[in-house]
């Protein structure tokens, strides 16, 4: 059979078929047209908020910080939020390691205050090394967590500690673009210390350093958190020094151990400025004739 004859044949039988209403034919027919389908999967993504307002410089006066961070899911599928904490490099990591964290999950940025109480679902670590902030987010929902930063005693001064908070968003095995925001902490320079003299446990004479300030400048010594409780009475630098005995100690301050004596300069009502001529150490402690304090921790 020559090809001419093959291609005839091959017609005839297609229309046969046709007509007939074969199966055969149908999947003949079929198979030479073409089909088109497109399924929306979706997408992930993730936007962060909140880092630029937390950066803040501790000092005698200001001893933590309270700020929200918004975590956002910015895809249109559900996912979870994952966080990470990083110090940027030539920051200080020591500063980052002094500096406790606690964060915890709030109804919205407001109750995030400095009066805010811990609240359930909380995380604790430092700025060096944190735990992740993980919620559960509907597509386009954010998640408000609370952070309060508090330097520790190790804390160095005159230190600058670059922090940055990453984020992410995944849904099952995607995950999406990993977004970022920064922010700053500071310590000031060092106080100088002040100068400490013993009188057999009955009370300390603490010293300032000298200065070119005038000499009728009004100073006072504090303690207590923020050092904010006025102790002793204030002095001029005329006199340059202050005494201290343990009972002058607030017990709502300490009735034992190591107390940080802070001396800042006095405004013209009296009132405490934000000048710090310098800090040392005393401690309370209990002796045959009762209570005592002494120069040192």
């Amino acid at each position: 059979m020559n090809r001419r004859l093959r291609v005839l044949l091959a017609v005839v039988l297609t229309v046969a078929f046709v007509a007939g209403g074969s199966s055969a034919a149908w999947a003949l027919w079929s198979a030479t047209g073409t089909t088109a389908s497109s399924v929306t999967i979706g997408k992930t993504g993730a936007a962060l908020s909140g880092t630029s307002d937390m950066t803040t410089t501790f000092s005698s006066t200001v001893t933590s910080m309270t700020k929200p961070v918004t975590l956002t899911n910015a895809g249109s599928l559900a996912g979870t939020s994952t966080t990470t904490v990083s110090v940027v490099s030539g920051s200080s990591a020591a500063l980052a390691r002094a500096v406790s964290v606690v964060a915890w999950p709030v109804a919205s940025a407001a109750a995030c205050t400095t009066t805010a109480a811990v609240g359930t679902g909380s995380i604790s670590g430092t700025w060096e090394s944190l735990p992740s902030m993980t919620s559960k987010l509907a597509a386009g929902a954010s998640a408000v967590w609370c952070t309060r930063s508090t330097p520790t005693s190790s804390a160095p001064a005159s230190s600058t500690a670059n922090i940055t908070i990453g984020l992410t968003v995944a849904t099952g095995s995607w995950t999406s673009g990993a977004v970022q925001g920064g922010f700053y902490l500071n310590t000031p320079a060092a106080s100088p210390a002040l100068t400490c003299t013993d009188h057999s446990g009955t009370y300390v004479e603490l010293a300032w350093p000298t200065s070119s300030r005038p000499k009728d400048t009004w100073y006072g010594a504090f303690v207590g958190p923020g050092a904010t409780t006025m102790v002793g009475q204030k002095e001029q630098d005329y006199y340059g020094r202050f005494t201290l005995a343990p009972d002058q100690v607030p017990a709502s301050v300490a009735t034992s151990g190591p107390v940080t004596v802070t001396v800042k300069i006095l405004d013209s009502a009296g009132n405490p400025t934000t000048t710090v001529v310098g800090t040392g150490t005393v401690t309370l402690f209990t002796q045959n004739d009762g209570k005592a304090i002494r120069c040192g921790a």
